[in-house]
């Protein structure tokens, strides 16, 4: 009797124990509080998985508010990215002439200029690239979409060449001076490409009724696209603007007559609706990682993970539902990162996220237990320091203690897991309901890709770790 009570007093101790330590995290995954493994009372293990590469085609819609990429990224690891933008700018109100009191009291107009406000670059910044301004065809499908366009939608067709200007990436975020009216402004981070004159005044030279309402606008002006040449001398980096930022602006410098003198003044259009897209295509043929995707097989030793629009692991962990029951202190998904050609300029995503394939349903849901669903904590929605994700000592990790307890504990289905690296996705969250919700994972789109180790690897396998006690 006293060594059956002793039994269960041990038992109660470690679940209490286990529940008392799940909410403590240190930078390394599920070792806060973990007792020691002493091969007597506390035990590990570690399961193989088995890892397959898929590509991911991705119809994500970029918003106004979004930074959009720019320009042509050759990657010798992982093949060539195409980024092009399209947009739309305005006059701030209409209803009423933009320049000045009436077309009659214009005198002439001296320039006409593209502002786009820089944000960052990804990739090689000693790129140089000839980015080419085209006035968008009447006849496009383009208009102001609440909800964007699929970053993957056919290009829009263009019409006129307006301007195209060689571009030193390193340079975008220099300071800038030039001339408003009578002052001097002094700016930084910002692409100022001069347009023709003969374009400004096609535009000044409209009357009242197209500038009634944005709908007679449109039907004269779709809007601007811009597009990197495929000549350009040195195509290794993506260029990111954004749209809705004050920066960004279509900036008409001209004389006008005002109490009867000459005056020197600047009208400029802006985004005001979100007529914008930002199309990125994947070209990985002929690079590694286009091998293999085409030959590809099951557990390979290296997995090529491209952020959004690019690839994801599948993840199956055989020897885990046939685990017999015991209490979970630690179990830890590893994937240790593979040196990968120019990791200096084409660096890792900021955060991979993991979701399982619920095959059954035809979806994909958040990891069970160890998703912890945070109402007030957007864009994630989570807490991705607890679950994983990030790149900590050359090392992905995610903390599926919980997610394991279930199976072994409840019987609960063991998944095969997605590893990728999104800017957006829409998992189910089977707690909160069956409808998807929109996670933002990584803040830019296009941006980061890595070499990491798969099941297969000789010396750096992909793994689960468990470490447990027994019942």
């Amino acid at each position: 009797m006293k060594k059956l009570l002793y039994s269960l007093s041990i038992v109660i101790a470690i679940v209490v124990y286990t529940v008392s330590c799940t909410k403590i995290r240190t930078t390394e995954l599920g070792s806060g509080l973990i007792p020691a493994v002493d091969n007597v009372n506390v035990f590990d293990t570690t399961l193989d998985v088995v890892t397959t590469l898929y590509s991911l085609p991705d119809s994500t819609r970029i918003i106004s508010g979004s930074d959009h990429a720019v320009g042509i990224m050759e990657d010798p690891s992982f093949g060539k990215t195409t980024g092009e933008m399209y947009f739309q700018l305005l006059p701030q109100l209409f209803g009423t002439y933009p320049f000045g009191s009436s077309r009659d009291s214009l005198i002439g107009l001296d320039s006409v200029v593209l502002s786009l406000r820089f944000k960052s670059v990804y990739g090689d910044t000693n790129s140089i690239q000839s980015l080419k301004v085209y006035e968008i065809d009447q006849s496009a499908p383009f208009r102001d979409s609440s909800l964007g366009y699929p970053m993957s939608h056919p290009s829009f067709a263009v019409t006129d060449l307006l301007a195209e200007q060689n571009v030193l990436f390193s340079a975008l975020n220099d300071s800038l001076m030039y001339l408003k009216s009578n002052d001097t402004v002094l700016t930084v981070n910002e692409l100022r490409i001069k347009l023709p004159n003969s374009f400004g005044m096609r535009l000044m030279d409209y009357d009242t009724t197209i500038y009634k309402t944005d709908s007679a606008f449109n039907t004269h002006f779709k809007g601007f696209a811009m597009k990197a040449d495929e000549g350009s001398a040195i195509r290794r980096a993506l260029a990111y603007f954004n749209l809705s930022d004050a920066g960004t602006r279509l900036s008409f410098h001209y004389r006008t007559t005002k109490s009867a003198k000459p005056d020197t003044t600047v009208t400029e259009f802006i985004l005001r609706n979100r007529a914008n897209a930002n199309l990125v295509k994947r070209e990985p043929t002929g690079s590694p990682y286009g091998d293999r995707l085409v030959n590809g097989f099951n557990n390979q030793e290296e997995l090529y993970l491209q952020s959004s629009p690019g690839s994801y692991a599948l993840v199956q962990v055989p020897g885990l539902q046939n685990l017999n029951n015991r209490v979970i202190y630690k179990a830890v998904l590893q994937a240790d990162r593979l040196e990968g050609i120019d990791d200096g300029h084409f660096t890792e995503p900021s955060l991979l996220f993991l979701d399982a394939a619920d095959s059954a349903n035809n979806r994909f849901i958040t990891v069970p237990n160890s998703f912890v669903f945070q109402s007030n904590s957007a864009p994630y929605y989570y807490d991705p320091g607890a679950f994983g994700g990030f790149l900590l000592h050359n090392r992905f990790e995610f903390d599926l203690a919980s997610y394991v307890q279930g199976i072994v504990t409840r019987k609960e289905k063991s998944f095969a897991l997605r590893m990728y690296a999104p800017y957006y996705t829409r998992p189910v969250i089977p707690v909160v309901g069956d409808g998807q919700i929109g996670l933002q994972i990584n803040s830019t789109i296009a941006r980061g890709r890595v070499v990491i180790s798969g099941g297969a690897h000789p010396t750096k396998k992909m793994r689960l770790y468990i470490v447990y006690s027994k019942l």
